[in-house]
């Protein structure tokens, strides 16, 4: 693995926010982790595998995230700095496993520059309307990493269109937040 092997916790370099695991070869990763974890192809996602839904506003989101072909989300997790060296190599492991489809987790530079207490983790999935496999990977996370924290996952069409909590508050959208563990 390239820079990926690097302890967050010891990245001091000016600039280097983020480790990436995966992320750089999403794409080429994509069919075997399809085909490994039984994922729903979000290639061929259509209209009609959309479920019924309480909220029309949720339902247009997720509609045009399936139009526009964009249907990855991740989990995110707060982990402290003495736990998030072991964590980050469990989950590069579990990606390299191919039970992971990719990861990123800051370092000690960004940490430090933002005056924060925990490091943030964030573990994609490719199709966040498969719910099994978002929950797979969920469950995954907090059992093999040891995460006891509260960890939630979030389509990342809301960052596509710019919709965040305090822009969803304000367009009267349930929260952003799809799952919880």
């Amino acid at each position: 693995m390239s820079s990926e092997d690097r302890k967050p916790s010891e990245i001091k370099e000016e600039g280097r926010d983020w480790l990436l695991c995966g992320l750089e070869e999403c794409e080429d990763r994509l069919s075997p982790y399809i085909e490994e974890n039984s994922v729903f192809d979000p290639k061929s996602m259509g209209t009609e595998k959309l479920k019924g839904y309480e909220d029309p506003k949720v339902e247009e989101i997720d509609r045009r995230a399936i139009e526009d072909g964009y249907l990855s989300g991740k989990w995110e997790a707060s982990i402290l700095p003495e736990n998030i060296d072991e964590v980050w190599k469990d989950i590069r492991e579990l990606v390299e496993e191919n039970k992971l489809w990719g990861a990123q987790v800051t370092t000690k530079w960004i940490r430090d520059k933002r005056n924060q207490d925990s490091h943030t983790v964030r573990v994609y999935t490719p199709n966040f309307l498969d719910e099994n496999d978002v929950l797979r990977v969920g469950k995954l996370l907090k059992k093999r990493c040891d995460i006891e924290e509260k960890i939630k996952y979030k389509p990342d069409i809301y960052n596509v269109l710019q919709i965040y909590s305090k822009e969803g508050e304000d367009m009267k959208l349930p929260r952003e937040i799809r799952y919880e563990l």
